[in-house]
């Protein structure tokens, strides 16, 4: 306890000493796990170098296990470095600790003081506020879930904005577990718990349109889209660290953005956004920087988790040196499969001029995505055993990543569902989430005569089983348990059938549309001869062809006897006499032996299309019940008697606009599938009927974006004489322009939850008005076409009542004719008042709910108060967009005259 006091004894004098030194711009805490309680935490700051009297050679680290610790500074032989041409100086302390037991902890620094004038931030003494930053880390039993260490931030907050240009900040956030990431901004801290006071987010300071700051939770990116004016600005970044979705640590990084007025214009990055590779291939593309001011040179640098792996790390060729005009530098990275992760790697390009004579100039990021992924497992086939019901499945051996530093590979998981689904593999997409497989086995390195091999035993007759495999990698821990497991793009599907002793539907398509005369062709496959006891069950073979048009209820349409299984595999039929331009139509073949029923096969129907049409846009869909796999869908138009190819995708909807309303347009849906069955096609036809619609405008155009200006913005006319009025105005959604716009409707409601009142209809866009009461409510407008279609309604636009409300300390109630009541010296939109006058004894002498109040200096029997001094209390209440709420509690003394 006296070691704990001494420490703040010194912490307090080493504030008052710095108490009015302006210093800190930025920083943050983040540490490594040296064994399961011991941990390394550095904090790094960046500070105003020319503050040479606030440079902090140690600082006082709160360790959060009720413990303090002063930590001497490392870079720099304990001076710091500062950044060339930057009043910047990065400082780092680095400390060990050890903890007395698992949980979870929260580090914090305090430094005593900001930088000045920030204008967010207690503008505009901001220097009297201090600094403070925080990491909560979560120590975890690392011999069963691994090491927990915090996020690397690899890219410095030390860039400035130009007003009236998008301002981008990442922080590059880089977990070294592979652990997930979101991010989040946050309210500055001045302390534990403490938010810094009057904090506004940096584009509410000047609010105007297109000044908007926004962050990506899933890359971290930070937009200020674009900050208006200059100035020092206040944010702060939190990284939430995830595993197994359960949040181990956050970190909170504090930074200033400097917004400057630039007489040129930033360079521009040219570089790919995004790449997915497998493990093993070469990353080599160019990044551009290109300046339009030509006598000026550029620069290239890069930050990012490619660069610090202990194993084949990336690299930027060529060097830092400023150099002519467009600059091209390659970004060169030979991947392995220890760099396999299911996180993206963030690459962070930082293109710089020498425009500003002193300091590096102005400069500009961009951003690259990489996810690298394990190679599939290749040549997956299978085999299986009817006697012994089980259905083998094996693949290559040696798989391309199974040999990695650190026993990184750790096996392969089988996955199976019922029935095939012929997605095509993606390189950006591993595992198989969402896919309808269940896993079968999550482990295995079985081989067998030289593949790697497994037997599934769960299997039983007339299902289809279809199998992919993923090869797995994981971290270890000291005990040999992986953590954050990562699979790799996953195999090739194969599907085998234990018995395939029942007929299967390979074809419901639409020959002919008709309401009267449709038409569809049918067909199937009889049993697999191999899998059928035909000693036991001997010919004759009959199938029954069933239609259904609820999918209930069946009738026979058709029937024909085989004496033998073989050899024609498909049979089929063409059913007449159909409504196939309204009705889908359900089959199902029954399969019987010497008159007697045996099996029958799962039902199918035909593809049945739909069409919805709209302002010069048709939409088509489908919708079928089949028991295979259909992978690709084909939209057809139809010309003349002839139909062409329109659009093809993996679902059965399309969208085709641009077309010229009032005239109809015709089309039809193909459907490729498959059963992934060596004894069926490989590939099934399904053709819908043909559907017909007429494009018609009927929606109308896109909701404005408005903006509302409210006199309260322009407080210098508050308690002026002056007519109260919100000004409307609106903008066209540039992102959904449309020709044919007519009018505006102008809506507004007293709050959000009352009904809308039209208040206008208008061709410009600006509306003046004043409501009935106040000046607070909200505000919608739409957009009317030339033939009446009335658009959706902007978002709600709600503006608040600025109310006023001061009461005198005097009156005279002498019946004179001149101040004989108490009422208030001003009152605007006020709705009510909880107002009650005492003696000098507490006794209530007077209440009203009256906003005019109206005392006439009597009490509540109606006799008159005696001069003298009497003690109010005056709760006032205001109408706002949430209703009536208390807006301020008055309280003073009123003299009274006679």
């Amino acid at each position: 306890m006296i070691l704990r006091n001494l420490l703040f004894t010194l912490l307090f004098v080493f504030s008052a000493v710095l108490a009015y030194s302006t210093h800190n711009r930025a920083g943050e805490i983040t540490y490594r796990q040296l064994s399961p309680l011991t941990i390394e935490a550095t904090v790094t700051t960046y500070t105003k170098a020319s503050s040479t009297g606030a440079d902090r050679d140690t600082i006082l680290l709160n360790w959060g296990d009720g413990t303090m610790e002063f930590i001497s500074r490392t870079n720099g032989n304990g001076n710091g470095i500062i950044i060339p041409g930057e009043d910047i100086k990065v400082n780092t302390y680095v400390q060990q600790h050890t903890y007395p037991a698992n949980g979870r902890y929260t580090i914090g620094f305090q430094d005593p003081n900001r930088v000045n004038n920030i204008q967010n931030v207690n503008f505009p003494n901001s220097v009297d506020i201090p600094f403070y930053v925080q990491t909560t880390l979560t120590l975890i039993e690392s011999q069963f879930q691994g090491p927990n260490n915090s996020v690397i931030l690899l890219q410095p907050p030390i860039d400035f904005a130009c007003a009236g240009k998008p301002f981008l900040h990442n922080p590059n956030a880089f977990d070294p577990d592979g652990d997930s990431l979101t991010y989040a901004l946050v309210t500055p801290l001045q302390d534990v718990g403490m938010p810094v006071p009057r904090y506004v987010r940096p584009d509410l300071v000047f609010p105007s349109p297109g000044n908007t700051l926004s962050i990506n939770e899933m890359t971290g990116d930070v937009l200020w889209d674009s900050p208006p004016n200059a100035g020092e600005y206040n944010i702060a970044i939190r990284i939430n660290e995830y595993r197994d979705g359960v949040l181990l640590n956050s970190v909170i990084r504090d930074m200033q953005i400097l917004v400057i007025v630039c007489d040129d214009t930033p360079p521009v990055i040219e570089v790919a956004q995004e790449l997915c590779v497998i493990a093993g291939e070469v990353i080599n593309i160019p990044v551009t920087v290109t300046d339009v001011d030509s006598e000026q040179q550029v620069r290239i640098s890069a930050t990012g988790g490619p660069f610090i792996q202990d194993f084949s790390p990336a690299v930027l060729d060529g060097t830092f040196d400023y150099q002519d005009s467009p600059l091209t530098r390659n970004f060169i990275w030979e991947t392995k499969c220890e760099h396999i992760s299911d996180q993206f790697y963030t690459v962070v390009f930082r293109g710089q001029d020498d425009s500003r004579a002193g300091t590096s100039g102005n400069a500009v990021l961009s951003n690259l995505r990489i996810k690298v992924l394990g190679p599939p497992p290749e040549d997956l086939q299978s085999t299986l055993d009817p006697d012994a019901e089980t259905i083998n499945i094996n693949w290559n051996q040696p798989y391309a990543c199974e040999n990695t530093l650190n026993d990184f590979f750790i096996g392969f998981r089988v996955y199976r569902r019922i029935g095939p689904n012929s997605f095509e593999l993606d390189s950006c997409e591993n595992g198989l989430d969402n896919r309808g497989y269940d896993v079968v086995r999550q482990r295995t390195t079985t081989t067998l005569n030289g593949r790697y091999s497994f037997t599934d035993t769960d299997v039983t007759e007339g299902r289809i089983y279809c199998y992919r495999v993923t090869a797995t990698f994981a971290d270890q821990t000291s005990t040999g348990q992986p953590f954050n497991i990562v699979e790799s793009i996953p195999s090739d599907e194969i599907c085998m059938q234990l018995r395939q002793d029942v007929p299967l539907l390979t074809k419901a398509s639409v020959i002919q549309t008709d309401s009267n005369n449709g038409e569809i062709e049918v067909k199937w496959v009889k049993p697999r001869i191999a899998d059928f006891d035909t000693i036991t069950f001997p010919g004759p073979y009959r199938y029954r062809l069933l239609r259904s048009e609820d999918g209930i209820s069946y009738d026979e349409i058709f029937d024909i006897e085989t004496p033998f299984l073989g050899p024609d595999n498909e049979l089929g039929f063409l059913d007449q006499g159909l409504d196939t331009e309204n009705i889908r139509y359900d089959y199902q073949v029954d399969f019987e032996t010497q008159g007697l029923p045996y099996s029958s096969s799962i039902p199918a129907s035909n593809v049945m299309a739909e069409i919805v049409s709209s302002d010069r846009t048709q939409v088509i869909s489908a919708n079928f019940d089949v028991p295979w796999n259909n992978f690709t869908y084909i939209l057809e138009e139809q010309v003349g008697n002839d139909f062409q190819l329109l659009d093809q995708g993996t679902m059965p909807l399309f969208t085709v606009t641009d077309l010229e309303n009032d005239i109809e347009n015709c089309y039809r849906i193909e459907a490729l599938g498959t059963y992934r069955l060596g004894h069926t096609p490989d590939t099934l036809f399904n053709f819908s009927q043909i559907v017909c619609g007429v494009p018609i405008d009927s929606i109308g155009p896109c909701p404005p974006i408005v903006f509302v200006d409210n006199p309260c913005n322009r407080t210098s006319e508050i308690g002026q004489e002056v007519e109260f009025i919100n000004v409307v105005t609106w903008l066209d959604d540039l992102s959904c322009l449309v020709g044919d716009l007519s009018f505006f409707r102008v809506y507004f409601s007293v709050d959000s939850t009352s009904e809308l009142i039209l208040l206008t209809e208008i061709s410009d866009k600006v509306f003046s008005h004043i409501p009935d009461q106040g000046i607070n409510g909200c505000y919608r407008v739409a957009a009317v076409d030339t033939i009446g279609n009335e658009g959706p309604l902007s978002d709600p636009i709600c503006v608040p009542n600025c109310p006023i409300y001061m009461l005198p300390n005097t009156f005279t109630p002498n019946s004179d004719g001149t101040n004989d009541a108490f009422v208030p010296r001003e009152n605007r939109f006020v709705s009510s008042v909880d107002f009650t006058v005492f003696n000098r004894w507490g006794n209530e002498l007077f209440h009203t709910a009256d906003p005019q109040l109206n005392w006439n200096g009597r009490d509540q029997n109606d006799e008159e108060v005696p001069s003298g001094v009497y003690y109010y209390v005056c709760t006032v209440f205001e109408n706002s967009g949430a209703g009536v709420v208390e807006y301020v509690t008055l309280e003073g003394h009123i003299q009274i005259f006679r």
